[in-house]
């Protein structure tokens, strides 16, 4: 909680004597000892003071000595106004209170600064240069000094659970830069999936000696003074490169390091780029950065969490994509963005925005790009295999005497072949797809419905009607419902990102979730219209779509872009599939009739209406870097 301390409980600091030393080592032994967990001091207790207009000569007494001030006016963005504080040493020159953009309340005219640091202030006096403010407020804040008290200490940040792309930097948990939990509100987070990146900077001071603080003091200012549930940004980075948890989003494991997300991957909304928080996640560097490059250090932590964040959610760094708000209204603007792109505001400073085409090569380079559609294959039951864009073709079963009609296919991780499934399990394997054995030769208790490649793509996995589970090459066995009674039959599998789980999904929408694959939803419970046909993942595993025979969509876990319904078409085939562009931004609904279908930002690359044998699937060519 937030206090005003006297000097008895805190106020000034005190002579620490050798024997007060020794008193307070054998308490913390013996605390220690008593409840058998590590024990600390915790951080400084947040002390606030608002002081109302205090402009006359001398300015107003602060209850305590004060580390950051904050200022508040009615009026005009671009009024100067001044602060200035005595501390110990007299006055302080008069220092401009640069504007804080990402607190902007246009709503109520009022105009927030940023947290300025004033070691030690006792007074605080403002005054107006120009332009209009009235109304100045000052929030005295303390955020160094205050009382301490006796905690569990917190736990080592350990990796969270692997994704697809860079790994998550350390980072500086709520717990370790001092959070106190009683001021946030206690309104439930909300969570999206992620889409677009905002860089921020703090507009606070480029030299500052205990970034923690200033973290603490920006923490108390959002929550006390500007009023929102909890600190804005998602993350922060200091000078140092240290990376800062910002907005509460659960209660991770012990040691888990902070993803800021929830259990199924989605962000949480915060609040530092009014009409684009959700989903979007803010990163801000502690500094000003109008008229001075960022450290180096802060340059390049601020771009391993990009590639992290952008791996993850299979955002593309170099793109630009459309966005739709809260409000129904779509506008582009880069995927990674400084917080000038979604509105009018100087933030994150000319020196560092300027710097942001090269910060998001270098996510590139760090693996924080998705690979692009550029075509597809459409597989039909026959055996053929049709190439639209630049997809190659490297052949199909049509020279075959298929035992059954084809079922499936799958690209390689390369994109430079591909497999083919027959209803019995045969395997057909073209350009650098390997084969790794099949159920061709075996009597099956049902029929092969669906496969899915491990990530190496040294390997498979088949299902069968019934969900047994069949695995090749380096592909694990993590369960099946072979021996459940189904309500409905599988008509389809995927496996996570890391290949160490997959779904299977039945014709009422039932999914089965083994290994690491997370359950996030089915419609096993709902009346459908029409049966789920397939199933499509999110690359980053955070969830998946269903798509029925009437061309429905139902999304768990991941963005809905559109279904077939909703064209309103005469006719209709029913649908064989459901593929997702790499970046899950949209996504492909096959026709059985071979008509595509592109929902989101899914490109159309052709279809072949009428295809002999009827459609079965479609496999999306994205490479990573074209031949």
């Amino acid at each position: 909680m937030v206090v005003v301390a006297s000097p008895e409980r805190g106020g000034s600091p005190q002579r620490v004597t050798t024997r007060t030393r020794l008193l307070v080592a054998l308490l913390i032994a013996a605390v220690a000892s008593v409840v058998q967990v590590p024990v600390a001091w915790s951080a400084p207790a947040t002390r606030l003071q608002v002081l109302g207009g205090p402009g006359a000569a001398g300015g107003q007494a602060i209850g305590f000595p004060a580390s950051h001030l904050a200022l508040r006016w009615l009026g005009d963005e671009g009024a100067r106004v001044q602060v200035r504080w005595e501390a110990a040493g007299g006055w302080s020159p008069w220092t401009d209170a640069p504007v804080a953009h990402d607190l902007d309340d246009p709503e109520h005219d009022l105009v927030y600064s940023a947290v300025v640091r004033a070691p030690g202030a006792t007074r605080a006096e403002t005054r107006v240069v120009a332009g209009q403010a009235a109304g100045v407020m000052v929030a005295a804040m303390d955020t160094e000094h205050g009382p301490r008290h006796l905690v569990a200490a917190p736990a080592l940040p350990k990796a969270s659970a692997a994704v697809a792309g860079p790994p998550e930097p350390a980072v500086v948990t709520r717990a370790q830069w001092g959070a106190d939990e009683s001021l946030r509100k206690p309104t439930p987070p909300t969570f999206a999936p992620v889409s677009k990146l905002v860089v921020h900077h703090t507009a606070t001071a480029n030299d500052d000696p205990d970034p923690a603080a200033t973290v603490r003091a920006i923490y108390a200012y959002h929550t006390q003074v500007r009023g929102w549930d909890d600190i804005g940004y998602n993350f922060l980075v200091d000078a140092q490169g240290k990376v800062y948890e910002g907005r509460w989003a659960r209660d991770y494991a012990p040691g888990e390091t902070p993803t800021g997300a929830d259990l199924a991957g989605n962000g949480v909304v915060g609040a530092h780029a009014e009409g684009v928080n959700t989903g979007s996640a803010g990163i801000a560097l502690l500094g000003d950065f109008t008229s001075v490059d960022p450290p180096p250090a802060a340059v390049s932590s601020l771009e391993a969490w990009l590639a992290w964040e952008a791996g993850r959610n299979n955002i593309d760094p170099q793109a630009s994509s459309p966005y739709t708000g809260v409000d129904g209204t779509t506008r582009v603007f880069p995927n990674i963005s400084g917080h000038r792109d979604t509105r009018a505001t100087d933030c994150p400073g000319d020196r560092l925005y300027a710097m942001l085409p090269t910060i998001r090569s270098a996510v590139t380079a760090q693996g924080g790009a998705p690979p692009v559609a550029r075509g597809y294959w459409m597989a039909a039951g026959d055996g053929t295999v049709r190439a639209f864009g630049s997809a190659p073709f490297v052949g199909d079963a049509r020279s075959v005497t298929l035992n059954r009609p084809l079922r499936a296919m799958a690209p390689t991780p390369a994109m430079r072949g591909y497999w083919l499934l027959g209803g019995d399990g045969g395997i057909f394997a073209y350009g650098d797809a390997g084969f790794f054995g099949s159920t061709g030769d075996l009597k099956l208790n049902k029929p092969v419905v669906a496969m899915a490649p491990t990530p190496t793509g040294k390997g498979y996995w088949l299902a069968a009607s019934d969900g047994g589970i069949f695995a090749f090459g380096d592909a694990k066995f993590f369960g099946s419902t072979g021996s459940m009674r189904l309500n409905k039959p599988v008509v389809g599998m995927a496996a996570t990102p890391a290949g160490n789980g997959y779904w299977l999904v039945a014709s009422d929408g039932g999914i089965f979730a083994f290994g690491d694959a997370r359950f996030a939803g089915s419609t096993g419970a709902m009346t459908l219209n029409s049966p789920v046909a397939a199933m499509e993942p999110a690359a980053s595993g955070s969830g998946y779509w269903l798509v029925a025979r009437d061309g429905g969509v139902f999304a768990f876990g991941v963005r809905y872009y559109g279904s077939v319904p909703g064209l309103n078409l005469p006719a209709y085939a029913g649908s064989a599939a459901l593929r997702a562009t790499p970046a899950a931004t949209g996504y492909y609904v096959l026709g059985a009739d071979g008509g595509v279908f592109n929902f989101g930002e899914a490109t159309f690359f052709g279809a072949r209406p009428g295809v002999a044998g009827g459609a079965v699937d479609l496999a999306v060519y994205a490479p990573v870097t074209l031949a």
